[in-house]
C-alpha cells in the first residue's frame, strides 16, 4: 500500500533532553497502525513532532511532500487531526461549540453539514447533549467529542493519542469500534497510540514499539499479538 506518513530517522526533544532517537515509520493510505511502548518511551513526542508541537530533525513527509518547518495549522490544513491525550476539548463551551471548532477552517458548508449528520450517526449521544456544557459529559463521552471534533477536519490521517485512557472497558469497547468504523467507512488513516496493546493490535495491520526512543520492535499486528517474547518484553501482557 502506498504510504501516506512516512517519519525517516526522526530526533526530537524539548530543550536540551533528547527523547526521539531516529524514529522510522510509515503510515499506509487507509490504514491503522500502532504505536506502542511503555511510558516516556517517546510515543507522545512522536505525535507532537508530525503536527509541529516539537522541534525535530530528520523528515516527516505526508503525502509525499515534507512538513519541515510546516506551521500546525498548515498541517492540519493538509489533512492530519490530532486528538491529544486527555482529550483536549473546551470544557467551558457547548458540545456544539467545540464541534465547530472542528471545522471552523472549512470552507464547505453544503458538506460540513453532511459530516455532521454522519458524525451524529456515530455519536448519537453528542446530537442529543449539542446544547449542554462539555462539562457535563462523562469521560467516555468527551472522548467522543473529541474523536467527532477531529472527524469534522474531514482528516486524511487520524492522531489518537490514548483514547482508553480512563474509561471503562465497555465504554473502550465502544469507541475503538466507532474507530473501526471510521477507518472502514471513511477511509480514514489512524496512528493510535495506546497503552491497551491487546485492543490496540486487534484493529491494526501493523505496529511499532517504541523503547526509550527508538523502534525496537515492528511487524504486523497480528503477528506482534502472537509473539510471546514480544508481548512479555514490551507490551505487559
Amino acid at each position: 500500500m502506498t504510504a501516506l506518513l512516512e517519519l525517516e530517522e526522526v530526533h526530537a526533544g524539548y530543550g536540551p533532553t533528547s527523547v526521539l532517537h531516529g524514529v522510522s515509520l510509515s503510515v499506509p493510505e487507509g490504514g491503522v497502525v500502532s504505536l506502542l511502548g511503555a511510558n516516556g518511551a517517546g510515543k507522545t513526542t512522536t505525535l507532537r513532532a508530525i503536527t509541529g508541537g516539537v522541534r525535530w530533525t530528520g523528515d516527516i513527509r505526508f503525502a509525499g511532500r515534507s512538513l519541515r518547518r510546516m506551521p500546525t495549522e498548515e498541517i492540519v490544513r493538509r489533512g492530519i487531526a490530532h486528538v491529544p491525550e486527555g482529550r483536549g476539548i473546551c470544557t467551558e463551551l457547548t458540545v456544539d461549540e467545540n464541534l465547530k471548532l472542528g471545522s471552523h477552517l472549512r470552507r464547505d458548508g453544503p458538506e460540513v453539514r453532511k459530516d455532521y449528520d454522519r458524525v451524529f450517526e456515530y455519536f448519537p449521544v453528542l446530537k442529543e447533549r449539542r446544547r449542554l456544557s462539555a462539562s457535563t459529559l462523562s469521560g467516555g463521552e468527551q472522548q467522543m467529542l473529541a474523536v467527532a471534533r477531529a472527524l469534522l477536519m474531514r482528516p486524511r490521517l487520524m492522531l489518537l493519542d490514548e483514547p482508553s485512557l480512563g474509561l471503562a472497558p465497555m465504554v473502550v469497547r465502544s469507541i475503538f469500534e466507532i474507530i473501526r468504523t471510521i477507518n472502514q467507512t471513511s477511509n480514514v488513516a489512524v496512528l493510535l497510540v495506546e497503552q491497551n496493546a491487546r485492543i490496540a493490535l486487534e484493529m491494526s495491520s501493523s505496529a511499532y514499539v517504541l523503547e526509550v526512543g527508538r523502534v525496537a520492535v515492528h511487524g504486523a499486528g497480528s503477528e506482534l499479538q502472537d509473539n510471546e517474547s514480544v508481548r512479555r518484553s514490551y507490551l505487559g501482557y
